[in-house]
């Protein structure tokens, strides 16, 4: 008895229930857009990051390229004596001399000498003793080869300078000024000590950042700052010599 009045409920409510419109019931059509991914569930894409070009090294000379240019060395780097508390002497031959005296009816004296190193400009005296006109020129250490940083042992955060002297007719630079691989500093000379056509070329690393306002070999005119400069530069230890041909010549 009870299940049949349940029926009877049942049969009644069914009977009252208002039946779908047309809309409701269609079939949905194909095309519709499907609903936005939640952005929080992708896997953002990884960003390539381009490597950085290895450390470019030029020819301090535009007459000679680096392939060939131990063949105008007029003077080699002779390592001066190092004393006991890790001082040099200022003897032997401190850089390497690069020249010749004409090539095809042309003189050396007057070659534009180029950076050998991205840097900037550490020093740049005029017409002193022993140098003449030179130009310095430091490379952070992210700027070296990787070879000149493995053969001479050079720390992270140091720097090499190099030192380019008997130049003539020098380029309007300053100190702090960026300097690109291949860049004229100036022209080959005969101003300083020398005794023919060259151009003097040195390499040492140290503490970065130095600058070298003025520098002076011993003379009666030299000011004490010049000396003071020279001595810190040649033979305090605090700037480590090694030959320039381990920077100019790849292994």
């Amino acid at each position: 008895m009870l299940l049949c009045a349940a029926c009877a409920q049942q049969a009644g409510a069914s009977a009252t229930t208002t039946a779908p419109t047309r809309e409701a019931i269609t079939a949905p059509t194909s095309g519709l857009t499907p609903s936005p991914t939640d952005q929080s569930t992708q896997t953002p894409t990884s960003t390539l990051t381009a490597t950085p070009p290895a450390p470019k090294v030029c020819s301090p000379l535009e007459v000679q390229p680096l392939k060939t240019i131990r063949e105008i060395i007029t003077q080699p780097f002779a390592m001066p004596r190092t004393l006991g508390n890790g001082t040099y002497t200022d003897d032997a031959h401190h850089g390497v001399d690069l020249g010749y005296y004409t090539r095809d009816g042309k003189t050396f004296t007057g070659s534009p000498a180029l950076a050998a190193l991205e840097g900037k400009i550490a020093a740049l005296i005029h017409n002193r003793p022993p140098y003449g006109n030179m130009v310095m020129v430091e490379t952070p250490f992210e700027g070296l080869p990787a070879w000149v940083i493995a053969s001479q042992k050079i720390p992270a955060g140091a720097s090499l300078y190099t030192l380019y002297a008997h130049l003539q007719n020098m380029q309007p630079l300053e100190i702090g000024q960026s300097v690109q691989c291949g860049q004229q500093l100036a022209l080959t000379g005969l101003t300083g000590f020398t005794g023919g056509p060259h151009l003097h070329f040195e390499t040492r690393w140290g503490p970065a950042n130095n600058v070298f306002a003025v520098m002076a070999y011993y003379r009666a005119d030299a000011t004490p700052e010049e000396l003071a400069n020279y001595q810190k530069w040649r033979m305090s230890g605090e700037f480590h010599l090694f030959n320039p041909m381990e920077l100019l010549e790849q292994p």
